[in-house]
């Protein structure tokens, strides 16, 4: 089959693909009910998740899938409610219906193994229904504070919105023909309830009303979704699917709200994924296995009973070096409207790959690389070729055509990788794509635009470099054509108001001091992503299991036996246990059978290992290891928390969500002044025209001292100010002031541009009359960039550490947050600023490395271990508390657990890894125990030249940032004046001079010395005593008052407030 056919049959089967796809988005809806929570919280309401589908007669909308495709006579189900009834069921079922047990099987199936007797301590009830985060922290008590999905109201509208769904996939696949007849009689309906609505009867109840305005509402919404799709060819018409798609599961689609809201797993610790988590890529998973026996045509085995535990699939991964472009961008514009240009570039592959082909769904995005779910061959694989190596071929040339469309300098990767039953080879792909991208052109490539016959005796472009500026241009500085298009279009975009409330410039973001920060932050995800940091995290805990099954029972028999595992050693005897049985394979075996309920369907131990460890993890394979091995790798697989595509999906979302929120409290904070003029922008008329002035252009001049930057807008016939206004006007001014101000304007080459006389002043009309002084630079799972005020940096930089603590507190010592600052004058080229930015990421990654720190106080109480904790590394001391209880008051014996130096474990809940490395549960270590903790670290440099972009600041702990922020406020209570705090440390810094050899070392007896001596100038200056007094010589000593002072005098030039307020 060729390329050409094989999208072609895609392309004729979409809407089955796309259907199927909508099967799977599906299939676990019941669970949005509150009855699925009550019922799993103790309530017998005798209410089943898998009945909603007989209940609201699932069986019509999607009849004529079936009709439509027939497949093969083994292809589909009886009814097609088996999608919902039979999709957790362990026997493998044949046709589509396997298809997707093996995409929810993947998704969430491999969670769900745990014996239910065995596993019902684990459980929560109505009292305490909680959803945790992805990394253990409790969100919401979902029956004591119910979303607004999981009301009754809430279920109606659900369902009226799945009722949409499959109208409109039904009217996008038969338009023209069934479409609009069916367009018809919704009209003739709606008029019917409009009719209703105008008349309503004498006895019609609230409850009545409401439900009819809602179900008029929701017509309304078909009536609109039905009336703008496109008649001729609307089969083929990529945007109406597309729309179709996105208004279901896209950052806004109400689905993706509703499910996100509630569980699809309500033990604990499963309750950190959301429902929509896993019936997205259960729908992703399935969605791609139909596209593959869409291929494999007449050949697929549809009748085999082994499809479920035989699919497999392969990932599609595509990247773009985007550090390349942004290492270039001259101005700020370069970067951002390349941003936006890339963008649009990702949103092509998405359409060609989740509409177009309809082969697979998104299963990670960042700011540089997507991957993608792709069909894969089966295990033992027999049937028709999937022409693997053709389809990578053929997808690299369309992926590359999208690329010249927007011109991009540097070719995209692609890569389609081996088939496989987990997604924890994700990461390792992801790295790939990073490698690859890492150099320009990675491959041969023609870049778009360089031989250009309109710029061939044009100046080489300062921003791409490989391109010319247009011929004639005598201006070195002028852009190529492509590279200023994204330019314009950036503004573009802004005057449609696609930033939002989002500044795009510069002099708007700077302070009262004209200078900005760009605070970048990441967090170390991709070891999550593969499954490497969850291997501290328990689904049980031995001995917890062990307390809460003292006797085993076994199926064929009444009779209970005891546990063999002994209680106080629980990880050594169940290793020597598992060691004992791998002579034979017993699949009656009580231990086994009670902590997996697959295991007594196993044939044998290589195949239950492949399943339990292989499939799950990055572990070697069964023939490589001796039974030592197998037998911890089995020990820990079964108890290890499990890196399943569900919620390796959450894991990305849930960080990615965490920088969303954060830029959205970065606003509040960015925005905060005294001075109302602060966010708002005014239109200045001029008094007389000129031609001088070009539409769409900014203009920079001063007025009263001060620099101000316009933009002329023709339509609104005058200027919009994009400056900060609150260094122009005074919090009491009215906009009138700037009226008859002359203001010598100067276009962006430095040339005159005429004078302005201001004949009057207005509010900028619509959205663009106030704004956030915050520019996005990058935000994704990975990274997060934004530009920022330099006097509100300090109060985002302590927000992000406070959300961190409290988000992250399970797994602090595995999830760093790093945080880099730099702050410069606004007039700084962007390059340079860019630059030193990647030289602190570069120096915060160099960090990556775990560290020892040594336990030197461990106190629990009131549901929290906290721990005193000392650096082997470097002379700093922290102080961590972790959360060690639940919200229903048990112990949490999920997820804080250490990783420390012993090299065997000491206490009940101790366990190793196969690696041999030991982790111990908070509440269990003592003085002495040196732990392993990846560190949260800060980097801060104020760049008051362009030459600083060189240097590397110090990495510090990211505590020591909050340290020393609470220290200038400590100073700023006590200082009688400017003057005296600067004269106090002027005479303790020059003591410490004199006292310290050329090297920094301190002569004999200096540092006790001067510790004293500064110790009786904060007293005798500041007249700080007591306990502060002792604080500040303690941050003199280690150098933290140093950081303070300068950061908060030198930088942001604050001023102490005078004494004790």
């Amino acid at each position: 089959m060729t390329n050409v056919e094989a999208w072609d049959r895609l392309r004729k089967h979409r809407p089955l693909l796309l259907a199927c796809e909508a099967i799977g988005w599906l299939h676990m809806a019941g669970k949005a009910r509150i009855d699925f929570l009550q019922m799993h919280g103790g309530q017998e309401n005798g209410y089943d998740y898998k009945a909603w589908g007989d209940q609201e007669n699932w069986d019509n909308p999607l009849q004529w899938v079936e009709d439509k495709f027939k497949l093969d006579e083994e292809a589909w189900p009886e009814t097609l409610t088996a999608f919902i009834t039979e999709h957790a069921e362990r026997s493998s079922k044949s046709g589509l219906v396997s298809l997707l047990q093996a995409g929810h099987a993947m998704a969430s199936g491999i969670e769900k193994n745990l014996p239910a007797d065995t596993s019902k301590y684990l459980g929560q009830d109505v009292t305490h229904m909680w959803m945790s985060s992805a990394f253990g922290t409790p969100v919401r008590n979902l029956l004591a504070d119910p979303p607004e999905a999981l009301t009754e109201a809430g279920w109606k509208r659900l369902l009226e919105q799945i009722k949409t769904l499959l109208i409109n996939l039904e009217v996008l696949a038969n338009l023209p023909e069934a479409g609009w007849k069916h367009l018809i009689s919704q009209i003739k309906k709606l008029l019917e309830d409009l009719k209703a609505l105008a008349n309503p009867p004498e006895r019609l109840t609230e409850a009545d009303w409401k439900q009819l305005l809602e179900q008029s509402k929701t017509l309304l919404i078909e009536y609109e979704a039905l009336g703008n799709l496109t008649v001729p060819d609307a089969a083929d018409d990529l945007d109406d699917w597309w729309n179709w798609r996105e208004g279901v599961v896209g950052p806004d689609g109400w689905l993706r709200r509703a499910f996100t809201s509630t569980l699809a797993e309500t033990r604990l610790p499963n309750n950190d994924v959301t429902l929509f988590d896993q019936s997205y890529v259960a729908a992703a998973l399935f969605k791609s296995a139909v596209a593959g026996a869409v291929l494999e045509g007449s050949k697929f085995p549809w009748s085999g009973k082994g499809l479920k535990q035989g699919t497999r699939w392969r990932l599609l991964t595509v990247g773009i070096g985007v550090d390349h472009y942004e290492a270039r961008a001259v101005k700020i514009g370069d970067w951002t409207g390349t941003r936006l240009a890339l963008d649009k570039f990702f949103t092509k592959v998405r359409k060609l790959l989740e509409v177009k082909l309809a082969v697979g769904s998104l299963l990670y995005r960042d700011g540089g690389v997507c991957v993608f779910s792709f069909p894969g061959e089966r295990l033992d694989h027999t049937g028709g070729d999937l022409h693997i190596a053709d389809w990578q071929s053929w997808l690299k040339e369309e992926i590359d055509g999208y690329a010249r469309e927007i011109n991009l300098e540097m070719p995209p990767y692609c890569y389609i990788n081996a088939p496989s039953r987990s997604l924890v080879g994700m990461t390792a792909e992801i790295q790939k794509a990073r490698k690859a991208t890492a150099v320009p052109l990675h491959r041969k490539w023609q870049i778009p635009g360089q031989d250009s016959q309109d710029s061939s005796g044009g100046p080489a472009c300062p921003v791409c470099l490989v391109r010319r500026s247009p011929s004639g241009t005598t201006n070195r500085q002028r852009p190529c054509t492509p590279c200023q298009t994204r330019r314009t279009h950036r503004l573009d975009a802004w005057l449609k108001g696609e930033f939002g409330s989002n500044s795009i410039w510069l002099s708007e973001v700077a302070d009262a001091n004209d200078r900005v920060a760009l605070v970048t932050m990441s967090l170390d995800i991709e070891p999550w992503l593969d499954g490497t940091r969850l291997d501290a995290l328990r689904t049980q805990a031995i001995p917890e299991w062990r307390k809460f099954n003292p006797e085993l029972k076994d199926k064929t028999s009444s009779t209970p036996n005891l546990n063999p595992i002994a209680p106080s050693t629980c990880f050594d005897s169940l290793f020597q246990y598992i060691k004992g049985k791998l002579a034979s394979f017993d699949k009656n075996d009580l231990v086994l059978c009670n902590l997996q309920e697959g295991y007594r369907h196993e044939k044998n131990w290589p195949s239950f290992f492949s399943k339990i460890v292989e499939d799950r993890s990055q572990a070697p394979k069964w023939d490589t290891l001796d039974d030592n091995d197998r037998a911890a790798w089995l020990a820990h697989q079964l108890f290890c928390k499990l890196a399943s595509p569900g919620r390796i999906h959450r894991f990305w979302r849930q960080t990615e969500e965490f920088f969303k929120k954060l830029l959205g409290e970065f606003h509040e904070l960015a925005a905060a002044d005294r001075n109302r003029w602060r966010v708002r922008r005014l239109l200045l008329k001029p008094d007389q025209p000129s031609s001088t002035w070009k539409n769409r252009v900014p203009y920079n001049g001063r007025c009263d001292g001060n620099p101000i930057d316009l933009l002329f807008d023709e339509e609104r016939k005058g200027f919009v100010t994009l400056f900060n206004m609150s260094r122009f006007l005074a919090p009491e001014q009215d906009k009138s002031a700037i009226q008859n101000k002359e203001i010598v304007l100067k276009d962006d080459d430095n040339k005159n541009a005429g004078t302005l006389k201001v004949q009057s002043v207005e509010n900028v009309s619509g959205a663009l009359g106030v704004y956030h002084p915050v520019i996005p630079l990058e935000l994704s799972p990975m990274r997060f960039r934004v530009l920022l005020p330099l006097e509100a940096a300090s109060a985002c930089v302590d927000r992000a550490a406070e959300a961190w603590r409290a988000q992250f507190a399970r797994v602090w010592d595995r999830l760093p947050l790093r945080v880099g600052v730099v702050a410069f004058s606004r007039m700084m080229p962007f390059q340079a600023v860019i630059e030193a930015a990647r030289n602190i990421e570069s120096d915060l990654e160099g960090t990556n490395e775990p560290e020892t720190w040594r336990v030197a106080g461990c106190e629990t109480r009131e549901g929290v271990a906290a721990l005193r904790l000392e650096s082997l590394d470097h002379p700093q001391e922290l102080l961590q508390t972790v959360p060690i209880t639940l919200s229903d008051g048990r112990d949490d014996v999920f997820y804080p657990y250490l990783a420390v130096e012993d090299k065997h474990p000491r206490f009940p809940r101790d366990f190793r890894h196969p690696n041999g490395q030991v982790f111990r549960h908070a509440s269990d270590l003592q003085s002495g125990d040196g732990i392993s903790v990846y560190p949260s670290r800060i980097a801060v440099l104020f760049m008051d030249d362009a030459t600083k972009r060189f240097q590397s600041p110090l990495c510090r702990p990211l505590m020591e940032w909050l340290r020393m922020r609470e220290l200038w406020q400590l100073v700023d209570r006590y200082a009688p004046s400017q003057t005296a705090l600067r004269g106090a440390w002027s005479e303790v810094v020059e003591r410490r001079e004199a006292w310290q050899r050329p090297d920094g070392t301190w002569l004999d007896g200096g540092e006790a010395a001067w510790l004293y001596l500064a110790r009786a100038v904060f007293h005798e200056r500041l007249g700080v005593r007591g306990a502060c007094l002792e604080e500040l010589v303690e941050a003199a000593g280690d150098g933290l008052l140093d950081w303070s002072l300068e950061w908060h005098i030198s930088v942001l030039k604050k001023q102490v407030s005078g004494g004790k307020r």
